[in-house]
């Protein structure tokens, strides 16, 4: 990449501006390239490099949370190009099936450093329009990139989208600094608002009943979230630092339960490093100065978390065992999501002075019409442990709260059994007996 000029950057501007068949033009048998994900997806590149992708051989493609299904993530690309993601959404759960898409295993903190350390050849990213200055905003894809990574890459490609909104940043790209520019308009991907179910809405009122005024939040993404979210509406002066902004966070600043005032850093401001809403958030987020976009190896620090005072993470979990060993990403061998923010949270509520952890989900869900237990035994084989016994705090289901922290394994099964489903607690006892955790 070129150095920042002090020339007229709308002449620059047009010298790169090029189709997407001709930015694709530049990948070559072997690449590793970087494509951003969510919002961010540079769908104009993404097709182009999908009309050469029979041409070219084992392309390796750092992506994650893809909006779209593209011809190199089916089965189709054998051969041209394999997927390396260090998250998946429900398109890479399709990759993972397939075999087109390989996990790598990472909290989020890192993911700027691992895509560093993939050494991509090419980066393809969507970004707003320039301002008046030349500058580009990465908008709603802020944590992926950072200046090192970008400054490593042989090509630097930029997909100008007018949809995304200006999100206030400590980092802006300068005309100068891409080396090829596409326009092209893709309507940003919605996220529905997911009903809240009574189940939800009980667990929401344990945590919420826990959560002092002034607290610093972290919430993730779904029905519970948005629970919890709604009951948080009464709580007063609630500071957010979070991995994902979504309408959750959106409804609490608006509400004005969530100011920020009493946050020990970033006063005042609701950080995040990702986005993953509506267009209603999108439109609260553009160039409002109260929210601050940061790379994912700031906002999921857990020495920057555990800075704020009574910081309250609020995490799903997909099983649990009866020793407090949480997997949140995985079901035996098979990959659903990844293990993204959650130990960053957990541990950095840790360090923080008031702070609290809690790992939620209902008691129980549906498996080819049978109800099945989340807290078990023993973890299915193969399951990824996600948050380790050590570090797990608070686990919460729609029967209650168990405190695991600085329990023994004989405790924690107790507890865990207690807030398990009725139907499954007589045999949950049997299976610690049997396995020596109960007497």
């Amino acid at each position: 990449m070129s150095n920042v000029s002090n020339g007229s950057w709308k002449e620059e501007y047009n010298r790169k501006l090029c189709t997407p068949e001709e930015a694709a033009a530049l990948i070559r048998d072997n690449d590793v390239i970087c494509v951003a994900g969510g919002g961010n997806v540079p769908d104009g590149f993404c097709r182009a490099f999908d009309k050469r992708l029979n041409q070219l051989h084992n392309i390796t493609v750092a992506e994650a949370l893809a909006m779209a299904l593209f011809d190199f993530m089916t089965p189709a690309s054998a051969g041209h190009s394999h997927i390396e993601t260090v998250y998946g959404g429900v398109v890479e759960r399709m990759c993972f099936q397939w075999g087109t898409a390989h996990y790598i295993p990472v909290h989020l903190d890192d993911t700027n450093r691992t895509i560093e350390d993939l050494d991509c050849r090419i980066i393809a990213t969507a970004v707003t329009p320039p301002d008046e200055n030349g500058y580009f905003n990465l908008s709603i894809g802020r944590g992926v990139l950072s200046q090192r990574i970008m400054e490593k890459a042989e090509h630097l490609i930029v997909e100008v989208n007018s949809h995304l909104p200006w999100c206030n940043s400590d980092l802006l790209l300068h005309v100068s600094q891409v080396d090829r520019i596409i326009e092209k308009d893709t309507p940003l991907f919605q996220v529905p608002d997911i009903p809240i179910t009574d189940k939800e809405k009980t667990i929401a009122g344990y945590i919420v009943d826990m959560v002092p005024d002034g607290a610093t939040i972290q919430i993730g993404i779904g029905g519970l979230p948005n629970a919890i979210g709604s009951f948080l509406t009464s709580k007063k002066d609630l500071g957010i630092h979070t991995e994902v902004m979504t309408n959750v966070f959106m409804d609490l600043m608006i509400s004005g339960a969530a100011n920020g005032s009493r946050k020990n850093i970033n006063k005042g401001k609701a950080v995040a490093c990702l986005g993953f809403g509506d267009d209603r958030l999108n439109k609260f987020m553009d160039h409002n100065q109260d929210i601050m976009f940061f790379a994912a190896e700031y906002t999921n620090d857990s020495y920057v978390i555990g800075q704020h005072d009574n910081l309250i993470s609020i995490n799903n979990f997909m099983s649990i065992d009866l020793s407090g060993q949480v997997g949140s990403e995985s079901k035996a061998h098979q990959q659903f999501t990844g293990t993204g923010g959650s130990v960053n949270f957990v541990r950095g509520a840790k360090i923080s002075n008031g702070g609290k952890s809690f790992l939620a989900a209902t008691a129980t869900y549906t498996q080819n019409g049978e109800m099945k237990s989340r807290i078990m035994p023993m973890l299915e084989l193969g399951t990824a442990v996600t948050v380790p016994r050590t570090d797990v705090e608070y686990i919460v289901t729609e029967y209650g709260i168990a405190r695991l922290r600085y329990k023994s394994v004989p405790k924690r099964a107790k507890a865990l059994i207690q807030i398990a489903h009725p139907d499954f607690r007589d045999q949950l006892t049997f299976e610690a007996k049997k396995i020596g955790w109960l007497y």
